[in-house]
């Protein structure tokens, strides 16, 4: 899942490497055809599209906490359109 730049907005990263990896990347984009940019590019998306990604820890207050816990253990009746969304859900991949 590649996340699209918005706004066309750009942005430069720099990278240091020897002459010798330099030579082997062009190497590979001429390959490719593509510019050495783009292949870095696609090989850097590509590798953290395929990196699993880890949980990011969220602290809550004690408050938060008790909030959070509240709507688990209580949760309010679904409204008209969370049951159209179950519905849509169910009609497309079945009940559960």
């Amino acid at each position: 899942m590649s996340t699209p730049i918005q706004n066309n907005q750009r942005s430069t990263i720099e990278i240091t490497l020897t002459q010798e990896q330099k030579e082997t990347l062009e190497k590979a984009a001429a390959i490719s055809s593509q510019t050495l940019s783009e292949y870095l590019l696609a090989a850097a998306l590509q590798l953290a599209e395929e990196t699993p990604l880890q949980p990011e820890a969220i602290a809550l207050s004690e408050k938060d906490w008790e909030i959070f816990t509240s709507a688990l253990e209580n949760p309010p009746e679904p409204n008209e359109a969370l049951k159209a969304a179950i519905k849509k859900h169910q009609e497309k991949y079945g009940k559960w």
